[in-house]
């Protein structure tokens, strides 16, 4: 992994992304992203499914113990299942170079996480990729993973970043513009 300037820099593959939240880095972006609307995740079990979400959560850097609070994420699916995550536990904030949101308000483009939170008032883990490709949304995606604790096949495995059909993701600077 190349590190111009001190950022990290990833591959555009989901793949990659998902296997950088599971390691024990930070980005050095700083930042936040909100929005949420839906997209369609289609798995082998499930077919074709809607999934809805709705977020605000910040960037960690090196000199912060911990991200910057709130940090807020709820998944809902196949009419009633839903997800809450009550830690962030890793994140990665990148600049993408083939993501050029316009207007490009924050450092970065791309929110990578996992976090632990109840899964229908079960324990689960999430991992997941957020993408702001700009105004209106059209171009923003979502890659989003939920398995139970103690379990090894996901309840929700939308492992390829999917275009949003309603919604918008919103990445923000720290200072100035927020």
């Amino acid at each position: 992994m190349d590190k111009p300037h001190g950022k990290t820099v990833l591959c555009a593959s989901a793949a990659a992304a998902a296997m950088m939240v599971l390691g024990s880095a930070w980005a050095h972006e700083q930042g936040r992203m909100t929005g949420g609307g839906s997209f369609f995740c289609s798995e082998l079990a499930t077919g074709n499914q809607r999934v809805t979400h709705g977020f605000e959560l910040h960037c960690k850097t090196d000199d912060q113990p911990s991200p910057a609070e709130p940090n807020n994420l709820e998944i809902n699916f196949s009419g009633g299942d839903n997800f809450h995550l009550t830690t962030l536990t890793k994140a990665l904030c990148t600049n993408e170079p083939d993501i050029e949101p316009q207007p490009p308000t924050a450092p970065f483009d791309t929110f990578a996480g996992a976090g632990t939170g109840t899964f229908n008032g079960q324990p689960a883990s999430i991992t997941f990729t957020f993408t702001d490709g700009g105004e209106p949304g059209t171009k923003d995606t979502a890659l989003v993973i939920i398995t139970l604790a103690g379990a090894t096949t996901p309840v929700l495995n939308c492992d390829t970043a999917s275009p949003l059909t309603f919604g918008n993701h919103q990445a923000h600077r720290l200072t100035g513009n927020k």
